[in-house]
């Protein structure tokens, strides 16, 4: 054909101009799926070649299963978390004998749905159901035991607990120990947790959960935080090139003014610990410049909570079946570092655990219901 019956053909041809403006912000528009509102689906057959795309065939029993679970897990999660007394599910939606197609929550949830409630709590159960999802299907779920071992044993091997003396952090019996406070080895986030910090934030996805696990060590001075370090990279338990950059954190001691000091002291013949920890301490007191520190933001975390963060990743490697090649892959875990003193401090006000949980709570809530009246 021609160029110029090309041209008279197209002349011809109307183009259809209905574009999803939900489709192109979600995809270059930078929205985070859970502030776009629900697809504009039509019939059933529709919702459910969405939930294939998504990842889930419902004509398969295991897919139908599968999904089912996670509308559960949702449910839960919205009754014990979320909704304040007065607030109650519409069992249209939370009742699956009553919902009876997993499909028809999108169709309610899109703008042709004439029952407002159903369309927000639609909407809303939706937004979990997505998180949900995603850590349903995050490596954790089907490796936690192969992970979590393989991450926390290089720090038990380190750790003793000596009667006298009490929990330590030694290479060997002929090596200087670090006594220790406490050392928590946080197994995995609760799955609470976990739903809640990713609905809190608009750029967190679940692959990118980085505390899922983690190993939080509380040392008896400000020197010894440091010396734990030194300590963890010196005895190969952390691979300091597998660090990842950006989530850092270090709201404890600035790093360059902790080795001008230490450097001065071993200059003047000083090696005492406890000397050293004083004029750490004495720098503190003095008040330090805030640019000297490295401090990741984060809303939810008090001004008040001071303490040295960093994410690891391990690389975990799992042995196949019979017949199977093995598998390996790098898994992020967080080690946090903070004195006895400053974990004292922690535990009310502001810093306190409860008060953190409670601004992210409210921040996913937030974000569940925002265009809706609450």
């Amino acid at each position: 054909m021609t160029r110029s019956a090309w041209g008279s053909l197209l002349k011809g041809m109307s183009i259809s101009l209905d574009f999803d403006p939900q489709a192109y912000q979600s995809l270059i528009g930078g929205t985070p799926i859970l502030e776009a509102p629900a697809p504009s689906l039509e019939t059933l057959e529709e919702a459910h070649s969405f939930l294939r795309a998504y990842g889930y065939d419902v004509s398969i029993p295991q897919d139908e299963e599968k999904l089912w679970l996670i509308h559960s897990r949702a449910v839960t999660y919205l009754k014990a978390r979320i909704l304040k007394e007065d607030e109650k599910l519409p069992e249209e939606i939370s009742d699956p004998s009553k919902l009876e197609d997993v499909g028809r929550l999108l169709l309610m949830a899109g703008p042709r749905e004439a029952d407002k409630d159903l369309h927000r709590w639609s909407c809303i159960l939706l937004k979990v159901m997505h998180v949900v999802t995603h850590l349903q299907n995050d490596l954790f779920s089907y490796f936690s035991s192969e992970i979590q071992e393989q991450i926390f044993r290089p720090y038990k091997n380190f750790v003793r607990q000596d009667p006298a003396t009490g929990l330590l952090l030694e290479a060997s019996e002929d090596s200087e120990p670090i006594r220790l406070q406490k050392m928590e080895l946080k197994p995995f986030k609760d799955s609470n947790s976990a739903i809640t910090k990713l609905l809190s934030k608009p750029d967190a996805v679940a692959f990118g959960l980085m505390d899922k696990i983690g190993v939080r060590i509380v040392t008896q001075t400000l020197l010894d935080v440091f010396r734990v370090m030194q300590f963890l990279v010196k005895n190969h338990v952390v691979s300091y090139p597998h660090v990842v950059p950006g989530q850092s954190n270090n709201s404890l001691f600035p790093v360059k003014k902790f080795l001008d000091i230490v450097n001065e002291m071993k200059s003047k013949g000083v090696t005492d610990h406890k000397e050293i920890n004083e004029v750490l301490k004495e720098c503190l007191a003095k008040g330090l410049d805030q640019n000297q520190y490295l401090i990741k933001a984060n809303e939810f975390t008090a001004r008040e909570y001071r303490f040295v963060k960093f994410i690891n990743r391990q690389l975990v490697k799992v042995p196949g079946a019979e017949g199977e090649r093995p598998v390996s892959f790098f898994y992020p875990y967080e080690v946090q570092i903070i004195d006895y003193e400053h974990y004292l401090a922690s535990m009310s006000g502001e810093a306190s655990h409860d008060r953190y949980k409670g601004r992210q709570r409210a921040k996913a809530r937030e974000r569940l219901f925002a265009g809706f009246k609450h």
